[in-house]
C-alpha cells in the first residue's frame, strides 16, 4: 500500500518537473531544481494572448453591381496576383443579350406606334378645324339669312304686296268707270260688241286680281311670313349648336389622341430605360480590377459567404464576390474578456504569429478598442460579455491572407524589479494566498501578498525573498501528511523531501 503511495507521488512529481520544463525553464529567470523554482528578482512582462481573425483594414471590396440574381460564369483563380484592368469576373450575359435583342424590337415597334399617333394627331387637328371654320360660316350664313329675312326680304315683300293690292284697286276703278258708260255707248254704235264684251271680261279680271292681291297679303301676313322667321331662326339654333358640338367632338378627339401619343411617348421612355439599363448591366457583368493585389474570394468579416462565390454558382446585387486587400494596412481583430479589458489601451505593443505562416513573427499596435461589449450568444449557452480590439499590423512584407487566425500577444506593461514566481507556485486557500518554501530539507506553507500577474508569472508583493526557493505544486495533492512546527513564527507545516525529485 506504501508502495503504490510512493509510486503516486512519485509520477506526479515527474509530470510537474516535466510540463515546468516545457513552458517556463527557458529565459525564465528561474532556476528550477528537484521541483523547487527560486524566487525571481528582476522586470517582470505583463502580456495577454488571444486569438483573433486577420482582416485588411484598406480593402477593395469587388461588389456584384448588377441587379438580380446572375449565374458566375467565370472568375479569376483565389491567390492570383493581378494589376489594374485585368478581367476578375465574367457574369452569365445570355439572359441579358437576350432582353436586349427582345427590347430593341419593343424599342422600333414603340417608335413606329408613337409616329403614327403623332401623324393621326397632326391630321385630326387640321381636320377639326376645318370642320369648325365650316360649322362656324354655316353659323355666320343662318344669322346673315335671318337679318336678311327680317331687313331686306319681309318689308320688301309686304311693299310688293301693299303695291299688289293699290294697283289692283286701281284698276279695278277705272275698269268700272269705263264699264259705267259702256251700255250707252253700245246702243249708240260707239263699241261693237266684242269690246263691249271684252270690257266685261277686263272689269271682271281687275275685281279677281284685287281680290287675289288682298288675299296673298292676308296669305303673307298670317303664314309665310311667321313661318320664313322661324325657319331662319331655328337655322341659326341649329349652326349654334352644331358649332359647339363640333367643338366639343374636336377636343374629345384631340384629347384621346394626345391620350394615345402620351402612352406611346411614355412606354418609349420606359422601354429606353430599360434598354439603357440592360446595355449598362451587360457591361458591368464583366467586372475589372481597380487595382493592383492578390485577389480573395468573398467577404473577409463574412467567412461563410464565400462557399457560394465559384463558377457556376450564383452572384447577388452588392454582394462583395472578391476582395484585394492593401498589404501595407493589415490587422487582428480580437475579442478581449470583460475581466481584461481595463488591461489594454491603445497604444500598446503586440505581437502577432499567423496559422498560415508560424514561422514568422510580425509586430503591431492597438489601434481600436470598443467601448461597448458584445454579449455571448445566448442560443450556445455563452453569456461572457467580451470587447472588440483592433490590432493594427506594421511592415511592408505582410502578405496575409484576410480571414485567417492568428495568435496575439498584447504588452500590457512591465513591472521593474519586482519578486515574482511562477503562476503554479502560488495556491489560494481561504481568501488568501499562499507558497510552499524550502525549509532546509524539508517545505513550510507560507503566506504571501500578490500583486499583478503575466500569463506565467505572479508579482510577489509581500511573503517571500529573493534568495527563497518555491516548490512547484502543492504537496497535499500528492498525499503527504505535513508535519506540524508550532514553534514557527509563521503559518509553517514541514514536510520531508524524500518524495521530491530525488524519489525520482
Amino acid at each position: 500500500m506504501k508502495m503504490n503511495r510512493n509510486l503516486s507521488i512519485a509520477l506526479a512529481l515527474v509530470l510537474v518537473f516535466l510540463l515546468y520544463q516545457a513552458f517556463w525553464s527557458g529565459g525564465s529567470g528561474n532556476e528550477v531544481e528537484g521541483g523547487f523554482v527560486k524566487v525571481g528578482r528582476g522586470d517582470l512582462s505583463l502580456t495577454l494572448s488571444e486569438r483573433g481573425t486577420l482582416t485588411t483594414r484598406n480593402a477593395t471590396n469587388i461588389r456584384s453591381v448588377v441587379r438580380g440574381r446572375r449565374r458566375i460564369e467565370w472568375l479569376v483563380d483565389e491567390g492570383t496576383v493581378v494589376k489594374k484592368g485585368d478581367i476578375l469576373v465574367e457574369l452569365e450575359k445570355t439572359e441579358v443579350q437576350r432582353r436586349i435583342d427582345q427590347l430593341e424590337n419593343e424599342l422600333i415597334s414603340v417608335e413606329t406606334s408613337l409616329n403614327s399617333a403623332i401623324n393621326d394627331l397632326k391630321i385630326q387637328e387640321d381636320k377639326n378645324k376645318t370642320t369648325l371654320e365650316k360649322a362656324k360660316l354655316n353659323l355666320e350664313v343662318a344669322e346673315v339669312e335671318l337679318e336678311k329675312l327680317i331687313l331686306g326680304d319681309i318689308p320688301r315683300r309686304e311693299r310688293e304686296l301693299s303695291l299688289a293690292i293699290e294697283k289692283a284697286t286701281s284698276e279695278l276703278e277705272r275698269s268700272e268707270g269705263l264699264w259705267k258708260d259702256m251700255p250707252t255707248m253700245l246702243e249708240k254704235g260707239f263699241v261693237t260688241q266684242d269690246q263691249f264684251e271684252q270690257e266685261r271680261i277686263n272689269l271682271k279680271e281687275r275685281r279677281e286680281a284685287l281680290v287675289t292681291a288682298e288675299q296673298n297679303q292676308l296669305l303673307y301676313d298670317t303664314y309665310e311670313k311667321p313661318l320664313t322667321k322661324k325657319q331662319k331662326n331655328a337655322g341659326v339654333l341649329e349652326a349654334q349648336r352644331n358649332v359647339e358640338m363640333e367643338t366639343r367632338g374636336a377636343a374629345t378627339l384631340l384629347a384621346n389622341l394626345k391620350l394615345r401619343v402620351s402612352q406611346y411617348e411614355r412606354g418609349l421612355a420606359e422601354t429606353r430605360e430599360e434598354f439603357d439599363r440592360e446595355k449598362a448591366n451587360l457591361e458591368l457583368m464583366t467586372v475589372f480590377s481597380p487595382t493592383q493585389g492578390i485577389v480573395f474570394y468573398g467577404n473577409p468579416d463574412r467567412p461563410w459567404d464565400r462557399d457560394g462565390i465559384r463558377a457556376g454558382g450564383d452572384a447577388h446585387f452588392n454582394q462583395t464576390l472578391l476582395t484585394i486587400p492593401d498589404p501595407s494596412e493589415m490587422a487582428v481583430l480580437i475579442k478581449i474578456h470583460e475581466s481584461d479589458i481595463d488591461k489594454i489601451k491603445e497604444g500598446m505593443t503586440a505581437e502577432i504569429q499567423s496559422d498560415v505562416s508560424k514561422g514568422k513573427i510580425y509586430q503591431g499596435e492597438v489601434v481600436k478598442i470598443d467601448s461597448v461589449a458584445n454579449a455571448g450568444d445566448r442560443r450556445w449557452g455563452d453569456r461572457v460579455r467580451r470587447f472588440n480590439v483592433e490590432i493594427q499590423m506594421r511592415g511592408d512584407d505582410l502578405d496575409l491572407k484576410p480571414g485567417t487566425s492568428a495568435e496575439v500577444v498584447i504588452n500590457t506593461g512591465t513591472l521593474e524589479d519586482i519578486l515574482y514566481v511562477p503562476i503554479q507556485a502560488v495556491h489560494a486557500e481561504a481568501g488568501g494566498f499562499h507558497c510552499f518554501v524550502r525549509s532546509g530539507s524539508s517545505y513550510e506553507k507560507r503566506s504571501v501578498s500578490v500583486g499583478s500577474a503575466s500569463e506565467s508569472f505572479l508579482e510577489i508583493t509581500d511573503g517571500l525573498m529573493g534568495s527563497e526557493d518555491v516548490l512547484l505544486y502543492k504537496p497535499e495533492d500528492t498525499g503527504a501528511e505535513p508535519a506540524s512546527n508550532p514553534n514557527s513564527a509563521m503559518e509553517t507545516s514541514w514536510f520531508p523531501v524524500t518524495h521530491g525529485m530525488n524519489a525520482v
